[in-house]
């Protein structure tokens, strides 16, 4: 009997802490996105957004190198709950929480105690996205990219194939909100992804892999479709400008 009480309780334990997370880490930074602004970086993602939803976009109504996911995100914010700084600040407080969350669920997986699970969750909830409060491309691009590192280590650890098709997604979309660190993490997952397949070769692992990075750049690319943007203007702006401006 006890035995079958105890994983009963340790997922009570686990929803609990999760509630908890949720409401802290959205509560936390909502707290501080209102206690200042720096005068460019805090309005750039709210202009860009605004942008959006009025239709102008990134690549063809105006000039940007950086941040048209932030900015895409932003627009469904103000598009949902109205052009405010609440729908603004909230944007970046639920990033704090997929992150927030996303560090409790990789600890989980390695068998932490679910309390060092929670305090370490919540630490980062406090350290992550609080620091700016608003939305932010360097906190955007680092966040997803951690996500990224998370994904591919659980796909070393638990031997599950759905991990490799996930974690095209998450870098190309890190990288659709900032060149870097995402290019940087990109070399290193894609070198040790090498190495790792030259002494556990798993066609499976790799064909997934493959289907997910065809699958996400097809998205983006049927994005710049629809909305008539130019593959040449993205290039040029996102790709040369940022790494030679000169």
């Amino acid at each position: 009997m006890q035995g079958l009480l105890e994983p009963v309780s340790e997922k009570k334990k686990k929803t609990f802490y999760i509630i908890v997370l949720l409401i802290f880490s959205i509560l936390f930074n909502q707290y501080y996105g209102y206690k200042g602004i720096y005068p460019i970086d805090s309005f750039f993602p709210f202009n860009s957004g605004y942008d959006i939803l009025n239709g102008f976009f990134p690549f063809k109504d105006y000039w940007t190198r950086t941040s048209p996911f932030i900015d895409l995100i932003q627009a469904l914010f103000f598009k949902i709950l109205g052009v405010s700084w609440f729908s603004y600040v909230l944007h970046a407080s639920i990033f704090n929480f997929i992150f927030t969350i996303s560090t409790f669920y990789t600890l989980h997986k390695f068998k932490l105690s679910i309390h060092y699970c929670f305090l370490y969750s919540l630490l980062v909830s406090i350290l992550s996205y609080p620091s700016a409060g608003t939305p932010y491309v360097d906190h955007h691009s680092s966040i997803l990219s951690i996500i990224s590192i998370y994904i591919f280590v659980l796909a070393l650890k638990t031997n599950l194939k759905i991990y490799w098709f996930i974690l095209p997604f998450v870098l190309v979309i890190s990288f659709l909100t900032k060149q870097t660190p995402t290019g940087y993490i990109f070399l290193i997952i894609a070198g040790l992804s090498t190495f790792y397949f030259v002494f556990n070769f798993n066609i499976k692992k790799i064909l997934l892999g493959l289907f997910g990075s065809i699958t996400i750049i097809s998205i983006f690319l049927m994005l710049l479709s629809l909305r008539e943007i130019s593959i040449l203007s993205f290039f040029q702006q996102y790709i040369l400008f940022f790494y030679h401006p000169a």
